[in-house]
């Protein structure tokens, strides 16, 4: 579990500084302003939980990291903050680092917290990661508890070594003809342009030869 980073915002809301939360910045400021609506002056805690993995594509038996970010948007800290993120079916998946459950103390107001772990995936095909679930009591007697859910991240490609190859070799190949094919249109008039050019010199050349002779004689 690592703690964030506190970047106060206007609002005084607080994000991690990881560039790959960039674009979901706008996201959560609506998420977080619709909060402090719904609870107006009522001094309570409210968690967001955002999920995120380092690539929306892997081959089988590469590493891929999935990120767990807990934001405390509420007015009062959150205690036994509970992360789970084993709702999703682990078949032909194998733990590399790192944990999918987390037990956190507390959370204050303003601060996040984030849970990481990496697995490698051993069979081909696609994997549905769902979303992780965070429970946390309101008070530090355990009174009241609450939990919430993350995101859901889009489908998992997993694919061979050689479908990978494939697939992104026919992506270069692409890309060459279409340069290729770009080339054709704007650089035959060019060579021609240039010939015409060069036969118009050598045509100036041998005139000026031919009057320069008839002037000797």
């Amino acid at each position: 579990v690592q703690r964030g980073e506190k970047i106060l915002w206007n609002g005084g809301f607080s994000v991690n500084s990881d560039r790959r939360l960039c674009a979901m910045n706008l996201g959560l400021f609506i998420l977080v302003a619709l909060v402090n609506l719904c609870t107006g002056s009522e001094k309570v805690a409210h968690l967001l939980v955002l999920k995120s993995m380092d690539k929306f594509e892997t081959v089988v038996t590469k590493n891929m990291t999935v990120t767990i970010n807990v934001f405390n948007v509420g007015k009062n800290t959150a205690f036994k903050v509970e992360v789970d993120d084993s709702l999703w079916p682990s078949a032909g998946v194998q733990m590399v680092e790192g944990q999918k459950t987390a037990s956190i103390a507390s959370i204050e107001p303003g601060f996040n917290q984030s849970v990481t772990y990496t697995f490698a995936p051993s069979l081909p095909g696609e994997l549905s990661l769902g979303a992780a679930k965070v429970t946390y009591d309101l008070q530090a007697s355990g009174e009241e508890s609450k939990a919430v859910f993350s995101n859901i991240l889009p489908v998992l490609p997993v694919l061979t070594a050689s479908e990978y190859d494939k697939r992104h070799t026919r992506h270069i190949k692409e890309w060459f003809t279409f340069f290729v094919l770009t080339l054709i249109p704007v650089g035959l008039p060019a060579c021609m342009y240039v010939m015409a050019q060069n036969k118009l010199q050598a045509l100036m050349a041998a005139s000026s030869g031919a009057a320069k002779g008839g002037k000797k004689k």
